[in-house]
């Protein structure tokens, strides 16, 4: 039996007519995900999907190599993948397995409870240097 997943909500801090709320809307309905907070707008992980950030350098290395993955964010120096839910409890585990769990690495896991900035939609207003992006 598959887990009840809660339904879609935007965000109760985003002003009704603000841009935050139209995008949360958009959010909401085209893909049915959960969305929190004020500018900037932020996507909720841990029931969805879960995001695997990492230096944007060693993310576009990955997607070089052709690499099977979901969507991808891109945020000033750094990139998220987007991964099944449940994949950041997985990720210690995995990095032992590869024997790389005392190795510092610059990457981190934001799973349940977790919250990662919402780039504009393709076709939005809002694109802006610097901002996240899809």
């Amino acid at each position: 039996m598959t887990p009840a997943v809660p339904q879609p909500r935007s965000s109760p801090d985003a002003a009704p007519g603000s841009a935050d709320a139209a995008l949360a809307r958009r959010y909401a309905t085209e893909l049915g995900w959960a969305t929190a907070g004020r500018a900037p707008l932020r996507l909720l992980t841990g029931a969805l999907f879960d995001v695997l950030e990492l230096p944007a350098e060693a993310g576009h290395a990955v997607l070089r190599r052709g690499v099977r993955t979901g969507p991808v964010l891109l945020s000033g120096t750094r990139m998220g993948l987007l991964v099944a839910a449940g994949g950041a409890d997985e990720l210690p585990g995995l990095l032992d397995w590869l024997e790389w769990g005392p190795v510092a690495l610059d990457l981190a896991a934001v799973g349940a409870g977790g919250r990662v900035t919402a780039p504009p939609l393709p076709g939005a207003p809002g694109d802006s240097p610097g901002a996240a992006v899809w």
